[in-house]
């Protein structure tokens, strides 16, 4: 590529950053010749942002001017880059040029001015950083006088189409302490807050001057790759809902799929809700095998049970899922429950789905996902998102739900987004009768298809897996998990 080409992009107004997501965030990238400023308090991301954002521009050809004040040594700089896959040390020296800034203005503000669009038109720069821009704040005396100095400096290198990236410590959530905002076309606002035991990173795009930008506080991590964002779910799904197709997706057991009307309607939302080890999992691994010898992927997106674990599951019962997993019918993808961030879930969960054409999605348990809200009021928002996002793309759902109880006349969905949100509702159920527990099945709710709506009895064993049996006995209060006893069937009273 040619000196001082532009970074590619589909808009030649328009810089790509190249973090994966925050183009998209920002409505389209970095506008040519804006001032971006990236706000947060120490440790947030601030250096890691801009860099990963210079690494990228020399990777296009690009070159990139990265003043620095007094936070830290070029040296110390380096080193922390060095951490990252985006890190290439052919680039720095050549396509990044590292400066101090707190040395230029010790020369005097229009000196350091002066020679700052000097450096970039010499070298036909396209991007030029201040990092540390609190200590360079500092230097310059004021706030007046710091906002005087970004926004003459922007304009001259907005001049050469050269975008200018700030880097500052400070709190985005009081932008009123910031003059430089003002001069700002485009304002970053990073967070790391800490819930419980955990901290949570958080991205808001709070100004940008022309664009459409996606609002609302988006997830990140830092890792080796640099920024992983994680787009807040409910900004990004379109709520276009797919035409029904009439298919049906089965579990390939014919007594099952019977009750279901001839299996779950194609593109809907299933809830399974049942004690622990009652088999909710168990039936979820019917319902992807099944899709595969249908040649429709499936995706399970597990937080309770590994990989090792689900496949010494499916083994048991006489599926071989590791075969399905080779041949790229099925994936695993299993996530700790101490890990999770529900936009990190629908974030792999969407790259999948598109990436594979995924037919059928299993998200073992939804109780899991549910409890990692830290707004409560967000919940049912979310999972809204997510039904809605699944049925555009005509991929049918089976989600399963704990209920802590393993026998007991509490029985409440309500509380649950989901069970109001899911189109079908079946619930498996432990009921003691006569000292003994029986395992019984239930299809509560279907919105779009007849089923049936008797209580049937159904047992697991090894080798065979679920087998359906007969109809319950007619006791009251089955689906309690305690019944009280009426005329009941000879098979019941042994």
């Amino acid at each position: 590529m040619a000196e001082g080409a532009a970074i590619v992009g589909v808009d030649p107004d328009i810089l790509d950053t190249g973090i994966p997501y925050l183009d998209g965030l920002l409505g389209g990238g970095l506008p040519r010749g804006a001032i971006a400023m990236v706000v947060g308090a120490p440790g947030t991301g601030k250096t890691t942002l801009a860099q990963q954002m210079a690494f990228h521009a020399a990777s296009q050809g690009a070159t990139t001017l990265y003043l620095t004040g007094y936070s830290e040594t070029h040296a110390k700089l380096l080193a922390y880059g060095r951490r990252f896959r985006f890190f290439a040390p052919e680039q720095v020296g050549t396509r990044i040029q590292y400066l101090s800034l707190a040395d230029l203005l010790a020369r005097g503000v229009d000196v350091t001015e002066q020679s700052i669009v000097q450096t970039a038109r010499e070298r036909r720069a396209r991007l030029v950083i201040l990092d540390g821009y609190r200590s360079i704040r500092r230097l310059l005396g004021d706030e007046p006088a710091s906002t005087d100095f970004l926004y003459s400096l922007g304009s001259k290198l907005a001049l050469l189409g050269v975008t200018t990236v700030v880097a500052a410590e400070g709190e985005p959530d009081a932008p009123e302490r910031y003059g430089e905002l003002t001069v700002s076309d485009m304002v970053i606002g990073l967070t790391r807050r800490r819930h419980g035991e955990r901290y949570r990173r958080t991205l808001d795009v709070m100004k940008i001057r022309g664009m459409a930008p996606i609002e609302g506080l988006h997830a990140f991590e830092i890792t080796p790759a640099g920024f992983e964002i994680y787009p807040r779910l409910e900004a990004t799904v379109s709520r276009d809902a797919a035409p029904p197709t009439g298919r049906r997706a089965g579990f390939g057991i014919p007594d099952l799929d019977a009750m279901f009307g001839g299996g779950l309607p194609g593109g809907t939302a299933t809830l399974v809700a049942g004690a622990p080890g009652v088999g909710k999992t168990l039936l979820g691994l019917y319902f992807l095998m099944a899709g595969a010898r249908q040649e429709e992927p499936g995706l399970l997106v597990g937080f309770i049970e590994d990989g090792i674990r689900l496949r010494e599951k499916a083994r048991a019962f006489g599926m071989n899922l590791e075969a399905e997993e080779r041949a790229g019918r099925i994936r695993l993808l299993t996530i700790p429950s101490y890990e999770l961030d529900p936009d990190r879930v629908a974030r792999v969960l969407r790259e999948d789905v598109e990436q594979r054409a995924v037919r059928r999605v299993m998200i073992d348990s939804a109780a899991e996902l549910d409890r990692t809200f830290l707004d409560r009021v967000r919940a049912p928002d979310y999972f809204a998102a997510l039904a809605d996002y699944l049925q555009a793309r005509d991929v049918t759902s089976y989600l399963t739900l704990n209920i802590p109880k393993i026998v007991g006349q509490e029985l409440d969905l309500t509380d649950s987004a989901l069970a109001m949100l899911a189109e079908n509702v079946a619930l498996l159920r432990y009921v003691e009768y006569r000292g003994r527990l029986q395992r019984l099945l239930s299809v509560l709710k279907m919105r779009s298809s007849a089923h049936d709506d008797a209580i049937r009895m159904y047992e697991i064993t090894d080798g065979i897996g679920l087998r359906l049996l007969g109809e319950a006995p007619p006791a009251r209060g089955l689906l309690t998990g305690i019944a009280q006893e009426r005329d009941a069937p000879e098979s019941w009273r042994s």
